[in-house]
């Protein structure tokens, strides 16, 4: 009988070494020539590893535990080991690494890893992380969840099962069960790509098939107001007292800016004068904590003294009367019919306005106007700004004339 060549040794990966200054430990399985490596999911200081006798050198707790993990490692394979021989089977890599991972399989599932994710991002509410970020992983958690109980048959799976074909058929149960369109449905593989990154940080699979698959946002035309719109709505005249309001909120945000999450927890506070003795927003979002200084133009400016006594606001330190977000969208649908506007009118186009309308198409560059927005780069700023016609022509007015002397 021909004998099986066993070798089982630790190396540290120096090429992996992470923040905190620890070198991941690997187990190295060879069989046959065949070799195997996997994260122990533990790390170790670089001058505290022997990679003679694989072992830490160290005397305190971690260098203890590290030793441990290691004998406790080479037990467990020599026990697959001897069980295979003895069942007669074959023992190769495959065999080996599969049992090997049976015992780790409960721990090592992706919505254990999920859940986990989504315990930590709740701590990081408003410090790293926003409500709706954590929100949005939740969603995905509870849609990924669904995914499995109906296409797998299982309350959860184990991260070694994740393939390129558990992507492809997630993104099929988002558009085709859930009713996600295109960029939503890739907003939510994203979030679940996070722990899948997470577990390849983990030494738990080699590499994510993300990038193999090529997921793309598609471009979508995202509406702005023109002049003679913006126009439009800010002189109708609602009976409805509740309509009024929504429409001096979202007038408000067209010419300031600001999302409808700081416009919420605008205060007086954020109203300072700025280096030109004129007033100004001066804020840090959010959602990115970046700081957004905006020149207080009068029409806003008008519309915080409109609401300086407005009922409820009196003891409060806000400054306008704010609903909820759903509320305001479907009252906004309710503005567009009354004044005739065939734009779907939401927070985020009143934002797009203020960008394309209110400063570039008046002469403000794109970086003081993404300072403005409150962001962190260019790329971002160029989704709420658009380069339109009119923009284009207010830039070449300086060519055709030049052109028209020339002649």
């Amino acid at each position: 009988m021909k004998r099986c060549r066993f070798t089982i040794r630790f190396l540290i990966r120096k090429d992996l070494l992470k923040k905190d200054g620890l070198a991941p430990l690997f187990l190295r399985l060879t069989i046959n020539g065949k070799r195997w490596d996997s994260s122990l999911q533990t790390g170790i200081k670089v001058p505290d590893w022997d990679p003679r006798s694989m072992r830490a050198t160290g005397e305190d707790e971690d260098s203890i535990l590290i030793n441990e993990i290691i004998e406790s490692t080479i037990f467990r394979l020599h026990k697959i080991k001897l069980a295979i021989e003895d069942e007669g089977s074959i023992l190769s890599i495959d065999t080996v690494k599969t049992r090997f991972r049976e015992k780790d399989s409960e721990r090592k599932s992706i919505l254990r890893l999920f859940s986990k994710h989504n315990e930590e991002c709740e701590r990081k509410i408003g410090i790293q992380i926003t409500k709706a970020t954590a929100q949005r992983y939740e969603t995905c958690y509870r849609h990924f969840s669904e995914f499995l109980a109906r296409e797998y048959k299982v309350r959860d799976l184990p991260v070694f099962e994740i393939r390129r074909d558990l992507y492809e058929k997630f993104e099929v149960f988002l558009k085709k069960e859930k009713k996600c369109s295109h960029n939503t449905a890739v907003k939510y593989i994203r979030n679940f790509n996070k722990i899948v990154r997470i577990a390849v940080e983990l030494g738990w699979i080699a590499k994510s098939p993300y990038k193999e698959i090529g997921y793309r946002l598609e471009e979508i035309d995202k509406p702005y107001l023109t002049t003679d719109e913006l126009n439009t709505i800010f002189n109708k005249e609602f009976a409805i007292k509740r309509i009024e309001v929504i429409r001096d909120i979202f007038i408000f945000g067209c010419y300031t800016g600001l999302s409808f999450s700081d416009i919420k927890e605008l205060s007086s506070e954020n109203i300072q004068t700025g280096v030109d003795n004129n007033k100004w927003i001066i804020k840090k979002r959010k959602k990115t904590s970046v700081l957004s200084m905006i020149p207080l133009l009068e029409i806003p400016e008008s519309i915080i003294k409109k609401y300086s006594s407005f009922p409820g606001l009196e003891d409060k330190s806000v400054l306008l009367p704010i609903p909820s977000n759903q509320k305001m969208n479907a009252y906004l649908k309710e503005i567009a019919d009354l004044t005739g506007i065939r734009k779907l009118l939401t927070t985020h186009t009143a934002r797009r306005t203020f960008a394309t309308t209110i400063m570039l198409r008046n002469g403000v560059s794109m970086e003081a106007v993404s300072k403005m927005l409150g962001h962190t780069s260019l790329f971002m700023t160029r989704k709420y700004a658009k380069i339109d016609e009119f923009y284009i022509a207010h830039e070449t007015v300086k060519v055709r004339e030049l052109f028209a002397n020339s002649g």
